[in-house]
């Protein structure tokens, strides 16, 4: 790999064993990117197979060399600014703001979380999503804990997969939450028909959504969420399916706007150190309103993990 004025350069030898394989297939493979990605680059010529253009189809023979001159991921820093929560060797914990994507899904230029940390220092993962160990949805804002070492990144990595994280989220709802509280269980899985949406479906993964009402004021609810699982829309889809959608969802529900939801609290296990932290973020302005309607149920930082096999609760 090489750089000239900020473009990044990287060149293949098509090895043995490796003739016969799709181009984009084989790009998406050696830069760690998505096929959508290295598909884009062929189009545009920013990727060159020999020297000339090819379609993504093209399938390679030995000895061929594959170049690609593109900005790359994690090269082009986003000025951006992000409030850092906390920081230290192997972590940054931040409150992100609404309408930034975590990390770029193509070659585009628009500004990430990514490219605005990039100056920070993150590691582990994928080139394009460096230190990134769990997603927000481009219009959730809140907390989101990145690694700035391999170490860290592993760890958290794990944490999540083996869902030791505690997740708290506040959102607003359209209609007024009968039940106090309760547990939404809806395996969710792509539409077939309209694949950027989720849905829920007898097919899709397992997903489980725990939430407390936290109050209720003009045909609406402020409810305090947390996800067992992290499916892709998670919380968006469950209170979608039940027929109280998230303020501001316009994939879900019905209503244009700022989508109320936050990501409030996240509790885990520091890479290194090995105690429990628990991290709050400020909710955004939009929330304020609310904030007079809150009593005691809202639970205070425990500063413990949350208890291992959690039994499942029953519906609600």
């Amino acid at each position: 790999m090489g750089t000239t004025q900020g473009l990044r350069i990287d060149r293949f030898f098509v090895e043995e064993g490796e003739e016969g394989e799709r181009v984009d297939r084989f790009l998406a493979r050696k830069l760690g990117i998505s096929r959508a990605w290295a598909q884009s680059l062929l189009r545009e010529g920013a990727a060159t197979v020999g020297g000339e253009k090819v379609e993504p189809s093209r399938r390679l023979r030995s000895g061929e060399e594959v170049v690609v001159r593109w900005t790359g991921p994690g090269l082009m820093p986003t000025p951006f600014p992000i409030p850092i929560i906390y920081e230290d060797e192997d972590i940054l914990v931040v409150n992100k703001p609404r309408g930034l994507p975590v990390h770029p899904v193509g070659p585009s230029s628009e500004p990430t979380v990514v490219g605005a940390l990039l100056h920070r220092g993150l590691a582990g993962g994928p080139p394009e999503r460096p230190g990134v160990v769990h997603r927000l949805d481009a219009a959730v804002t809140g907390v989101m804990v990145l690694a700035r070492t391999e170490k860290a990144f592993h760890s958290l990595v794990q944490q999540f997969k083996e869902r030791t994280v505690r997740k708290e989220y506040l959102a607003v709802v359209e209609g007024e939450v009968d039940a106090d509280e309760g547990v939404i269980k809806g395996r969710i899985g792509r539409d077939p028909h309209e694949p950027w949406r989720m849905d829920v479906q007898e097919v899709g993964k397992e997903a489980i959504t725990e939430f407390t009402v936290l109050a209720r004021k003009d045909g609406r609810s402020l409810v305090l969420v947390r996800p067992r699982t992290g499916r892709t829309h998670q919380i968006r889809v469950h209170f979608g399916a039940i027929g109280h959608p998230v303020v501001g969802d316009p994939l879900y529900g019905r209503t244009s706007g700022p989508l109320l939801l936050h990501a409030w609290r996240l509790g885990f296990r520091h890479p290194s150190a090995g105690d429990w932290r628990e991290f709050e973020a400020p909710p955004p302005p939009e929330f304020s309103a609310w904030f007079a309607e809150l009593d005691s149920r809202v639970p205070p930082h425990t500063g413990q993990p949350p208890p291992p096999n959690t039994p499942t609760l029953p519906e609600g």
